[in-house]
């Protein structure tokens, strides 16, 4: 029995010497780890809001059996294009090139690989300011280019989200607090003040597809208007938030 005491003294005395060698920083959050009480909580907030401005992707696609070709049309069309963008009110520096490529086109056939001709591909994208116009933008592009323009997607967007998802943080924050009261009362323990906070912003609203090729063998007289919805946005606030337990 005396044997077993000793053995426990010493393993006692050897552990305080341990943690009396540790640095501060080691030793503190050991020893305050039993005494830590806390209620930890997420919350979310949601705001809808209308986007104001809108980027367009688009631009040439065009296989021809030669690289200039190809080359030379995917130019000349690309330029009419931007052109077009232009014309109707985007500034220079809300026209962006997202891409060029050239590519070799093959068949196969019964003996191996043949080569078809060659792909030049073109895109840009456009930021819209004033969304009213875009219909009108987009038919006037893909009439400027003919046959071999391709329209990506269009990505709405709010351009300054500042104020929504101040609204949305504040829903957040009291969304949390409310799950944290409900967790002490049902606890039968004093909600205190929050330690930590932290969040994440998210907004819904994913671009609209559109045609993959525009095709306008119509003339103007009978052509439709591409009609466009901008819809809504929706800006998310997520917090997580420590409380002390008083």
């Amino acid at each position: 029995m005396n044997k077993f005491k000793f053995l426990f003294l010493g393993f006692g005395s050897l552990l305080v010497i341990l943690l009396t060698g540790c640095e501060q920083q080691i030793v503190s959050p050991l020893l305050s780890s039993s005494v830590n009480r806390s209620i930890h909580v997420t919350g979310s907030g949601s705001v809808t809001g209308e986007p104001d401005i809108a980027t367009l992707y688009l631009g040439v696609s065009v296989e021809k059996e030669s690289v200039e070709e190809a080359r030379e049309e995917a130019a000349s069309t690309m330029t009419a294009v931007i052109d077009s963008l232009k014309a109707n009110g985007i500034a220079e520096n809300d026209i962006q090139t997202e891409n060029f490529s050239i590519y070799p086109q093959y068949d196969w056939k019964d003996e191996g690989r043949v080569l078809r001709g060659y792909r030049v591909n073109n895109s840009v994208r456009a930021k819209i300011r004033e969304l009213e116009t875009l219909s009108d933008i987009i038919d006037d592009a893909t009439g400027a280019g003919g046959d071999i323009v391709v329209v990506d997607s269009i990505q709405f967007m709010i351009e300054d989200p500042t104020p929504l998802q101040a609204q949305a943080r504040v829903l957040a924050v009291k969304n949390a607090e409310a799950k944290a009261q409900t967790l002490a009362e049902a606890s039968g323990v004093t909600l205190g003040k929050p330690i930590t906070i932290t969040e994440t912003t998210r907004t819904v609203g994913p671009p609209i597809a559109y045609a993959e090729t525009a095709e306008f063998a119509a003339d103007d007289g009978a052509r439709s208007a591409t009609p466009i919805q901008a819809g809504e946005l929706t800006v998310t606030i997520n917090v997580t938030l420590v409380y002390e337990i008083e």
